[in-house]
This record gives structure tokens, sequence and C-alpha cells, in this order.
């Protein structure tokens, strides 16, 4: 595995990404170079209020939408999708969706390079649905929202059908309220310890290091990738389409250490994760109780606090 830190020379794409547009610039290279013949993208479903993946056939068809921090099924859509896929497939998905994938394209005889990022825990479509309701916002009203992306480390940008943005600053209240309740996260993520897959040809991260938090605005991707991916990576910096910095793996471990510990954590934490499973069901009269309000939220973070102390 190598470990760079770059970005996207094509300044639109990489302001508009989460984070330094490499993904993008990948999936555009490996698309218009003839590699692979279907990427895949996710666009806002406007009646669903929610993102959906989408299989696209050109570039000129990808949503540059920044992360979407909503659980989104790439496996199974993959699954009932794989018919019409055309000459291989660029894939970007969570690590622990890689191996499936992976193993189902290959059964079919697909070619793919699949692009992993690191990930600190999903939330369902629900948890954003609650968002807006912490927001008083009526979902209906909206007609996108952009979780990341138009400079970086960016935020929350909801854009509601009369034309009104709204901005919230990135990893603040009220996400932070219900993605620290763990009360919408899907059960794999509560279980999950896994950082990166070595699997995927290149995993990207943001770089949370002092330098790039106090002087990056436009966008830097921490890089790992295999050998594949590293050729692909040389060709696209060789032709000027990106620029990046080879580092170790200690800067990698750095940049994520919030991540790694939390997983580490979660990992150890079997009971209560069972329990905070239980507690999340949909339908759930805790659920119902509890994420009523922001108080209640707040009430619901005070017990788990407690209650992870004492299992």
């Amino acid at each position: 595995m190598k470990y760079y830190i770059g970005y996207s020379n094509d300044h639109e794409v990489r302001y508009r990404a989460s984070s330094g547009g490499i993904g993008s610039s990948l999936i555009r290279y490996l698309m218009e170079s003839g590699r692979y013949g279907t990427a895949m993208t996710f666009v806002f479903n406007v009646d669903e209020c929610r993102y959906e993946p989408k299989l696209i056939y050109d570039f000129s068809e990808y949503n540059n939408c920044g992360s979407v921090y909503q659980d989104t099924d790439n496996v199974g859509f993959i699954k009932r999708n794989i018919e019409n896929i055309r000459n291989g497939i660029v894939i970007t998905c969570m690590p622990c969706q890689v191996d499936a994938i992976k193993s189902l394209l290959s059964k079919s005889g697909i070619e793919c390079f699949i692009i992993s990022l690191c990930c600190s825990g999903q939330t369902t479509v629900e948890g954003t649905w609650l968002y807006y309701k912490l927001l008083d916002i009526d979902r209906q009203d909206v007609s996108n929202i952009q979780y990341r992306g138009n400079g970086w480390p960016s935020g929350i940008q909801i854009t509601l059908k009369n034309g009104d943005v709204i901005r919230k600053d990135n990893y603040t209240y009220p996400w932070t309220l219900l993605h620290k309740s763990l009360l919408y996260r899907p059960k794999r993520c509560l279980y999950c310890g896994v950082k990166i897959n070595s699997h995927s040809h290149v995993t990207l991260a943001d770089p949370w290091l002092k330098e790039y938090m106090e002087n990056d605005k436009d966008g830097n991707s921490v890089i790992i990738s295999d050998n594949e991916g590293s050729l692909v990576l040389e060709e696209m910096k060789e032709q000027c389409l990106i620029n990046f910095k080879e580092v170790d793996e200690e800067v990698f471990l750095e940049s994520q250490l919030g991540t790694i510990e939390s997983k580490a954590i979660s990992a150890r934490q079997k009971s209560f994760n069972r329990l905070v499973s239980k507690m999340g069901r949909e339908g759930s009269m805790y659920k119902r109780l509890f994420t009523s309000s922001a108080g209640m939220l707040k009430l619901h973070l005070f017990l788990m606090k407690y209650i992870r102390k004492i299992m």
C-alpha cells in the first residue's frame, strides 16, 4: 500500500467535492480514457427526500455531490442492476461494502475499479429527516441536501423548493446530536471496526491534520492505494490532472485518529451496541420518545453515557 495527500487540478471539481476532488477526477479519467464504460454516482430523489445510487455511462451524467452522509444499499443496487453494467464499472462505496461488491462482479466476469472511503459510521435516511425536524424544516419543502462540498471542510447545505439555502458548518448542532445518539446508525456500523479495506484500489479520507485544518479551504484527500491504484494515480499526475505528494502510514494514522479510536471502542463494546441497536429499532417506543425533541435526545445521550460506564 502507498499513501499520498493530493487534490484535483480542476479547481471546480476540487471545490465542489468534499475533500480535494480526487475521487471525482479518478472516475472521470477512468471513464473518458475508455477503461471502464460504467460508473456509479448518487442523485437526490426529491419525492423520496433521499440519495439513491445511479449507473452512468458518460461522465457528463456524474453528480459531484460531495460526501453522502446517508446509508445507501450499494450492494443491493449492484445486484439488481448487474445486467446493466457495460464494459466494467467504477464504484465508490464504504469499506464494509467492498468485498461483497467485488464478489458479485467477479461472479459475473465484470471488471471493476473500487474507490472506498474512510468511514466513521453512516446514518440512516431517517436521521436526516430528524435533522430537518430539529431545524424546523418540513422535508417536503427540501429540493436538495449536500452534506459536504463547496469548499473544505464545508458543511451541510439544504436547498428549499422556494430557493432558500440553509447552511450549517461541518459537524455542528444538530447533526452532532443525532450522530452521537447512535439511534440512526445502521446495525452493522455499531459493530464495525474497519477503517479501510485493502481490497479496494484507492481509499480516500479527509486530512484531519493541523496544517490542513488551519490553512486549507479548497480541499485535499488522504489517499491510500494498491499497486493498480498507484499506477492510475501516477498516470493522472503525469497528465497534470491531479497533484499529490507521497507520505508515510503514520501521516494517514494521525489524520484518521478520531475514527480509528472510536471504531476500536465500538468493536469492544458489544453488549452496549446490542442495547443501542434495540433502542434504535424503527418504531420502538424508546426511539419515538427520545427523538421527539432536541431536549429528549440530550437526555438520551446523558443516559447512554451512564450506561456505557456500567456495561
